[in-house]
């Protein structure tokens, strides 16, 4: 079937470029894209925030959009990564010991309102619980970029869980499986994009046996994933199922739901030729 005329008319039925887009190949295989390019806002400034809390660093969120002030972006580090990648890139910061890192991006088409916003920004993460708010220059986004980079440095085997969960949970998530992890024998790292609910969850197998490794990381999944769910979060907010948690979609995910998705594969690739054994057991 050809989409291509019919991915311009959605003002009724479904809209079938969005299920294209995010079908990880699964429903079709896109040979064209018309883009829309939009102007860089000339005025841009990073904001590094330093929590000793991770519900006030991770809790900021809300509050900033609430306030108008619209960040393009919101990275948070956990102290573990912090601490990690400062070693790796032989770099330090102010709170190296116990501080979570927010790295904020404000970005206007008006100079004015910049200082304005930055202003605003700086009063409200004092006042919700930032021990120092900085300007991020070089050394914080080498320390950001270099997180992965150093847990390999510590551990050649680990595995990344890519999450998503409402913003407001953010916190209390993360809070919660770093109590659950406490009690395996690997390490656990978190990163967060925190603006839009995304949470990386990087798991360090150490000097664990491979029998030891994928027990307890099973183990530790099953809780997870169920708990993620519980929230009205998903296995995935941009990495995608693939094959790795297909078996794990099918087991969380509302049959209903399941039933319709799969029912849209079927219709759409009748023979099962497209990126098989992705997304779905069919």
């Amino acid at each position: 079937m050809e989409l291509g005329a019919r991915l311009k008319k959605c003002s009724t039925g479904y809209c079938l470029d969005q299920l294209v887009m995010g079908s990880e190949g699964t429903l079709g295989i896109i040979t064209k894209a018309t883009l829309k390019l939009l102007p860089l806002a000339p005025f841009k400034l990073d904001v590094l925030a330093i929590f000793t809390e991770v519900e006030k660093a991770t809790g900021i969120v809300p509050i900033l959009i609430k306030a108008g002030l619209n960040p393009t972006s919101v990275e948070f580090m956990d102290n573990s990564f912090v601490k990690a990648s400062s070693d790796y890139s032989e770099l330090k910061l102010p709170h190296y010991e116990d501080g979570s890192y927010v790295i904020i991006s404000i970005e206007t088409f008006d100079e004015s309102e910049l200082e304005s916003k930055m202003e605003k920004l700086e009063q409200l993460c004092r006042a919700n619980g930032a021990t120092d708010v900085l300007v991020a220059d070089d050394r914080v986004w080498t320390i950001r970029k270099n997180c992965l980079e150093s847990t390999r440095a510590m551990s050649s085997v680990s595995t990344s869980d890519d999450l998503v969960v409402p913003v407001n949970k953010i916190a209390s998530t993360i809070n919660h499986l770093c109590k659950v992890a406490s009690h395996y024998p690997f390490k656990v790292f978190t990163l967060a994009h925190a603006g839009d609910g995304n949470l990386h969850f990087q798991i360090l197998k150490g000097n664990l046996s491979d029998e030891e490794w994928e027990e307890n990381l099973n183990s530790f999944h099953s809780k997870a994933y169920a708990y993620i769910y519980s929230l009205g979060g998903r296995l995935s907010g941009e990495h995608g199922i693939g094959a790795k948690k297909v078996n794990q979609l099918e087991k969380y995910t509302n049959p209903v739901e399941l039933q319709m998705m799969k029912a849209i594969k079927k219709a759409l690739d009748p023979k099962g030729v497209l990126n098989p054994g992705k997304v779905f057991n069919i």
